[in-house]
Parts: C-alpha cells; sequence; structure tokens
C-alpha cells in the first residue's frame, strides 16, 4: 500500500484557472484587448491604450483583483483533492471517510516491581502508580497487578502522564522512584525503553490514512486494511508497517517508530491489544505485532569534492555529511528495504560531492520483515581532486 500513496502524489498537477488565468499578465492584457474593442464598438473610434494612461492604470488594479479572486478560486477548488488539501480543509475531506487527525499520544513501558523479599501471601500493586525518574515527567501503571506469593517481582505495563514525545527515550533502569510507594515493593525499574508518544498527527501522515481509509470498510483481512488499522492504533509515532502472512491465517505485522526506532514490546502489545479490541480481525487470523528483525551493517566511506569548488568548501562538507546522514535515515526507515549503497552515492552526488569511495556496505537483499540499521560509520573527507 504504500507504493499505492505514491501514486496519489505522482498524479499530474493540475489548475482550474490555468485556460483563463494562467498569470496576472494574460488577466491584464484581457481586460485591454476587450476595453480597446468594446471602446470602438461604441463609438467607432480606434484606442490603443499605453502603461500610464488612466484607463491602463485602472484596468491595472481591476486586473490584480480579477487575478487574484482566480487564485483564491484555483486554491478552493483544490482543497477538495486530497492530493493538495491541506489545514482544516483535510480534516474535512477526512470526516467524508470518518478519519480523524489523531491526538497526541503518550509513551509506553514495562516496568518492574520488586519486593524486599518473597511473601506467603500476594502482594498487590494498584493501577495508577506512579513511577519517575526524578525529572518531573511521571509514568503510571495501566492496570491492577498482582506479585503472587512466593514470587519477588512483576512487570506491568506504564503509560506516561503527559502525552508526546516528552515521554520518550528513558532507557531501561531510568524510571527507578515510586512516587507511590507500595508496601513491601523495595524497587522499581523499567526493563523497556519508552517509546510511542507522539505529538499531534501530521498532515502527511493523515492524508496517507484517509487514503487508505475505504480499506477499513472491511476486517482487517487484506493487507492494506491492516496496514490502516496499525496506524489508527498512532500513526503519528508509526514510520512504517509490513504486514507479511507467511502462511494461511497467520498474519505477522511488524513496526517501525519514527526515525527508524524499534517498538518496544508493550507498544507492540498496546498494538495488538487495539487490533483485537476491535472487530476487525477475522477469526482464523493468528496476529502477532513486533519490531522488524534488525540486520547490521558497517559504513565505511570517503568521499571527494571537485577542485573548481574549492570556494564552496565548507558549506559541501557540511551538505555531504548531511547527505550521510540522509542516506542512514533512508536506509533505517522502511522495513524491508535492501542495503544500497548505491543510494549513498546518489546522496553524495546531490549534495555537491564529486564522488565517494564506498567500502563498507555493499548490496545485499533484506528480508520483508527485517530492517537495515547501521553499526559503526567511518565517513572521512578525502580532500579535493581535478574535476
Amino acid at each position: 500500500m504504500a507504493n499505492d500513496i505514491q501514486k496519489l502524489y505522482s498524479l499530474p498537477d493540475i489548475s482550474f484557472v490555468s485556460d483563463v488565468a494562467p498569470d496576472f499578465d494574460t488577466v491584464l492584457q484581457r481586460l485591454v484587448s476587450d476595453y480597446e474593442a468594446r471602446y470602438e464598438e461604441e463609438t467607432g473610434k480606434k484606442v490603443v491604450l499605453r502603461p500610464g494612461d488612466k484607463e491602463y492604470i485602472e484596468l491595472t488594479v481591476y486586473a490584480a483583483e480579477f487575478f487574484q479572486m482566480y487564485q483564491q478560486i484555483d486554491f478552493s477548488a483544490k482543497m477538495n483533492l486530497l492530493k493538495y488539501s491541506k489545514g482544516d480543509y483535510l480534516k474535512h475531506l477526512g470526516a467524508f471517510k470518518k478519519t480523524f487527525v489523531q491526538e497526541p499520544k503518550a509513551a509506553v513501558t514495562t516496568a518492574r516491581f520488586t519486593l524486599s523479599e518473597s511473601r506467603k501471601e500476594v502482594v498487590y500493586i494498584p493501577a495508577g502508580t506512579r513511577i519517575t525518574a526524578g525529572d518531573g515527567i511521571y509514568f503510571e501503571t495501566d492496570d491492577y497487578a498482582e506479585v503472587t506469593a512466593g514470587e519477588t517481582y512483576v512487570d506491568i505495563d506504564c503509560t506516561c502522564q503527559t502525552a508526546g514525545t516528552v515521554g520518550n527515550d528513558y532507557t531501561p533502569g531510568q524510571l527507578e522512584i515510586i512516587v507511590d510507594p507500595v508496601p513491601y515493593v523495595a524497587t522499581v525499574s523499567n526493563i523497556t525503553k519508552t517509546d510511542g508518544g507522539a505529538g499531534e498527527e501530521t498532515e502527511e501522515s493523515f492524508r496517507e490514512r484517509i487514503y487508505l481509509a475505504p480499506s477499513s470498510y472491511s476486517t482487517a483481512g487484506p493487507s492494506d486494511a491492516y496496514d490502516y488499522w496499525v496506524k489508527q492504533y498512532n500513526s503519528a509515532a508509526i514510520e512504517d508497517v509490513k504486514i507479511y502472512e507467511p502462511t494461511d491465517a497467520i498474519v505477522d505485522v511488524r513496526i517501525l517508530l519514527n526515525g527508524g526506532g524499534l517498538p518496544s514490546k508493550a507498544f507492540c502489545d498496546g498494538v495488538l491489544a487495539f487490533l483485537k479490541e476491535n472487530p476487525i480481525i477475522p477469526l482464523t487470523d493468528n496476529d502477532k505485532v513486533t519490531a522488524p528483525d534488525v540486520v547490521k551493517y558497517d559504513l565505511k566511506a570517503t568521499y571527494y569534492i571537485a577542485r573548481s569548488d574549492i570556494n564552496n568548501l565548507d558549506s559541501i562538507k557540511e551538505n555531504v555529511e548531511a547527505a550521510k546522514d540522509t542516506y542512514l535515515n533512508w536506509q533505517k526507515t522502511k522495513i524491508g528495504r535492501d542495503i544500497n549503497p548505491d543510494a549513498l552515492t546518489e546522496f553524495v552526488r546531490a549534495a555537491g560531492g564529486k564522488r565517494v569511495v564506498i567500502t563498507s556496505p555493499v548490496f545485499q537483499r533484506i528480508p520483508e520483515t527485517s530492517v537495515a540499521i547501521d553499526n559503526t560509520i567511518e565517513f572521512v573527507y578525502g580532500g579535493v581532486e581535478d574535476d
């Protein structure tokens, strides 16, 4: 379905007024010609208006007003088309498909509550028990949980109390302060990196969900229907979705977060729970939601700049370094994308580099449920060369 959305963006550009008002000069010349023709018709005398004539100046004012009106007409018409629509217009288009902008979402994690020692009786942790890293950002347990008799810990899914990206990227062990003490609980620690927090959905993401909306009219059998419903959970945080069906009635859902981030188990469990809470999964499907498998690669390359560009050396070096980052991001933000060093060459050349010698990686096919992520990076400037 990702390829299908590109068909929308690849549609030819159109104008609803190009025949009558392609530009201001065309509108002005038409008014001048109409005036001269009508003047001769009414008086029997020919007149040629020139810049500086009173009538020419007046027609210039009218032409500016008319041209602005034509532009507004063109804009208003385009706001009814998914490719061009934006802002509140896009929201109204979404309403036709019962698709609305997603509100900011809170980050999630899994935390381990550990007792000072095992007990003969159950120790319970209330829903809403808060934990923090001590920086004013709080996570709370999603549900009531129990440490069973004889055990020493329980793992509980937790959600940040503040929606948005503020709750993302706490590494395991950072959330270690219990705000609401629980009897017999000695320590707490998040055991997964916090993720899934997102701001308000971007227009690009919203437009794609509107495009996918017709797939939602049936249960999530076809892969594009799964794509739609997975993104319904938290499209602002999800970069890519891959639906893999190895055998009949088994659906393997792989998810990447923004910037190529790997989702935590808590986030994946949330997606699966969302799917199962809605009447959208055929009863015969055995669904699982996980992060893609990771294929690591090393980047080792040297780039060169043409001597003729030496006056722009610093800016080109900066642009080439940015091109390298663009390549790394391009490689890790699409599930199943092959490791393709030719793309790095294209990015470097577009940034102004003369050439780049790539020792690693070499082209490598990636399984459709995997993602390629950089391991070590050695990207150095090799100097200037004659053109």
